[in-house]
């Protein structure tokens, strides 16, 4: 395991922090838990100990969980050995008795993900990704993802069925993330984090036991995080009985926000000291102090304790914040072939209206206040930024388009060159004052929107403050200036009718030409919004959520005078396929290239510009293949008949619709009934991706014939749509 300790761990405490006070011998250890993006990192960390070392405490070491896990199970003998469970796991399905149980069949269609791979595929693929040619040549970079995509199968299969999401988590799967029940069961938590158990054992509690340290933080600003820091929070309870554990982040904000039982939170941290559920550079410092001085934490602002349940969140001065500490990191390990960084050059949103957004403790607002950074301190830190790398994302909620021009008029004029992306708001004005020339002049490549509506009716209800007929002409203003523009929004806002939904489609059919990348979601409506404060206001009517469900993420709702209700749903019904495939212009999502504001689709606009790809000529073969499509025979009449993800995912939103009990020993005996597989024989194609195409009898697919070629693109395609 690669852990980076900044050299002052190495050195005497010295004086010289804010305000004269003398350096202290308080050690902190800062962690990212698994599971997220190991692209590149979070920021939270580096602002952590930009702030700590500011004041003086520069005893610490930062542990990126998530990457030294994901590169432990990457070693061939780890990987290797996880091929070899596979491969047993289909002999003894395929030897039992038919029909298996519909676990053992979810399990049998992800263990076929094995054949094809090698003990060194997931190796060669991060090597794929941190190749500064073969990254950007897209049938080679094709084959690492396939790998990827192939490997989240294999991790899946140490885990409760339909949890893992690619680098991520179902909130709600067969282990309910949204229920204070399964995450205080240190049994369902153990299951969720099972596949790194061979890393936090080893690995990390070794990293634990190299030092007393005084604190360890874990950073969860995912809800993907929250499982295994659970799991790794009841490690350092054992292996450090007197270490102080803090939570923070984003994901530990909203179990706070969301859960009304104090007493049911705080069993699911229960391994913690003390819970930080807002900014944290202010508190983190003040617990540091606290130790320090020998003083108690309940009169720390921001930080809940037993004894004290509700914290005073108050929101921090983003003017004098001391800069990200970004040498935290060893930038080169990150799996892109060059640094992507995170960075806030504001806080919060300047706009603060739209009615569907919930983001934070604030209680009177959609969001936090906005705050802002002068523009010199901003430069400052950009300067010190591509001292690791010089593709930078602006992670902000909304910043004010005089700031945005300010500070574009500043890079525009300043030595450091960066190329940058940000989630910006639609502004008329943009064609008017021509903005897109200054943003090009400035170094940007990619800017996402939340157009959120095709309807102005629905705009209006959501309160965005856009005309949908200005909106072509901004995504022009930046077509004509190179900057790719990525599109956001989503169908199933209270009273919207099915053609206002498909308006939403249409308008990214009719203005294809203008934008690059788009995602069309499903409304979600969450407690703190103002639709849910003021549901008469939006004609609908809020209801209990699922029994289960005391973290209440979402509320499930209906319009007035319906039977209707909405749930939190992965897609529209109403939309047809077509119309969904057509937002589509790219085969990935994130992390990966195509998937909005990932790093890997940052790096290749600035290498390809607004197009995203290079021109690659048609079926070109990647110049180096990690994964095989091969065909397998398998022991049952049809591979569709087999239960699969969705069929539990099916079965996950039947109960929670019916109001039954989703919590984890729910499911045991629909997972123990017997599946739908009937006795024969079929054979299967394994795409490079993981999709299982039943074939037709009679074709010798492993004949590699012009024949077979044109019949597995058939397939293939057929299977892609």
């Amino acid at each position: 395991m690669s852990v980076f300790v900044p050299v002052e761990l190495l050195q005497p405490a010295r004086s010289g922090g804010r305000g004269g006070r003398e350096t202290g011998d308080v050690s902190y250890l800062l962690v990212n838990p698994p599971v997220t993006d190991p692209t590149t990192p979070y920021h939270s960390i580096p602002y952590l100990v930009g702030a700590a070392r500011e004041a003086g405490h520069t005893a610490y070491a930062c542990v990126d969980a998530n990457l030294d896990a994901f590169e432990y199970l990457a070693r061939p003998e780890v990987f290797g050995a996880a091929i070899e469970a596979a491969r047993k796991l289909r002999a003894e399905v395929e030897s039992g008795p038919v029909p298996p149980t519909r676990r053992q069949e979810i399990r049998y269609r992800l263990a076929l993900a094995a054949e094809g791979l090698t003990e060194t595929s997931a190796r060669d693929a991060v090597a794929v990704f941190k190749d500064p040619e073969l990254f950007y040549h897209p049938p080679t970079y094709a084959q690492a993802v396939a790998v990827m995509t192939r490997w989240w199968d294999l991790i899946s299969l140490g885990m409760p069925p339909g949890t893992l999401d690619g680098f991520s988590m179902r909130p709600k799967a067969t282990v309910n993330l949204c229920s204070t029940a399964d995450l205080s069961d240190p049994e369902a938590v153990a299951a969720v984090a099972a596949p790194f158990d061979g890393y936090l054992t080893e690995e990390f509690c070794a990293r634990l036991r190299e030092r007393p340290w005084s604190v360890v933080g874990l950073s969860v600003n995912y809800t993907s995080q929250l499982p295994v820091a659970l799991r790794m929070a009841r490690l350092i309870r054992e292996t450090l009985p007197g270490t102080v554990i803090v939570f923070g982040g984003t994901e530990v904000g909203d179990v706070v926000k969301y859960t009304e039982d104090r007493e049911a939170m705080w069993r699911v941290f229960q391994d913690a000291d003390l819970v930080v559920p807002g900014e944290g550079e202010a508190p983190f410092v003040g617990i540091l102090d606290a130790l320090r001085d020998g003083t108690g934490f309940d009169r720390i602002g921001g930080v809940m304790t037993r004894g004290r349940p509700d914290p005073r969140i108050t929101y921090g001065s983003v003017a004098t914040l001391a800069g990200p500490a970004y040498d935290v990191w060893d930038w080169d390990r990150y799996w892109s072939p060059e640094p992507v960084v995170l960075y806030s050059p504001t806080r919060g949103c300047y706009w603060n209206k739209c009615t569907f957004c919930d983001y934070g403790l604030n209680t009177d607002r959609p969001t936090s206040p906005s705050r802002e950074r002068p523009v010199e301190a901003v430069l400052e830190d950009l300067r010190n930024i591509t001292r690791f790398g010089r593709t930078v994302y602006f992670a902000v909620d909304a910043m004010s388009p005089r700031y945005l021009r300010t500070l574009a008029a500043a890079l525009a004029e300043s030595p450091t060159e960066v190329r940058w992306a940000a989630e910006l708001r639609l502004e008329r004005t943009f064609p008017k004052r021509g903005v897109g020339e200054l943003l090009a002049s400035s170094g940007c490549v990619a800017v996402s929107f939340g157009y959120e509506s095709g309807t102005q009716r629905i705009l209006g209800l959501i309160d965005k403050g856009v005309g949908i007929a200005h909106v072509p002409g901004v995504l022009a203003e930046l077509a004509r200036n190179g900057i790719a523009a990525q599109m956001m929004g989503f169908t199933g806002f209270p009273t919207e009718t099915t053609e206002e939904a498909l308006a939403t489609y249409d308008f990214l059919r009719d203005h294809e030409e203008l934008w690059t990348t788009a995602g069309i979601g499903v409304f979600s409506l969450t407690p703190g919004s103002i639709v849910a404060k003021d549901p008469s206001r939006f004609g609908i009517e809020l209801l209990p959520p699922s029994p289960s469900d005391d973290i209440r993420r979402y509320v499930p709702w209906r319009e007035a005078g319906t039977d209707d209700v909405c749930w939190p749903e992965a897609t529209d019904p109403r939309i047809p396929h077509e119309q969904i495939a057509g937002v589509r212009r790219f085969s990935f999502d994130r992390p990966f290239v195509g998937g909005i504001d990932s790093a890997h689709s940052l790096l290749y606009y600035a290498r390809h510009g607004r197009g995203l790809l290079p021109g690659t000529p048609p079926n070109e073969p990647p110049r180096v293949r990690l994964v095989e499509e091969p065909v397998l025979t398998v022991p049952f009449a049809g591979i569709e008949g087999l239960t699969g993800v969705d069929d539990v995912m099916s079965e996950v939103g039947r109960r929670t619709r019916g109001n039954e009990e989703t919590t984890a020993g729910a499911y045991r005996a629909w997972f123990s009934a017997p599946g739908g597989a009937e006795s024969g024989s079929c054979d299967v194609l394994l795409l490079a991706h993981g999709d299982l195409v039943q074939l037709p009898p009679g074709v010798d697919f492993t004949q590699d014939t012009p024949l077979t070629r044109a019949l597995r693109a058939m397939v293939a395609s057929q299977a892609r749509v």
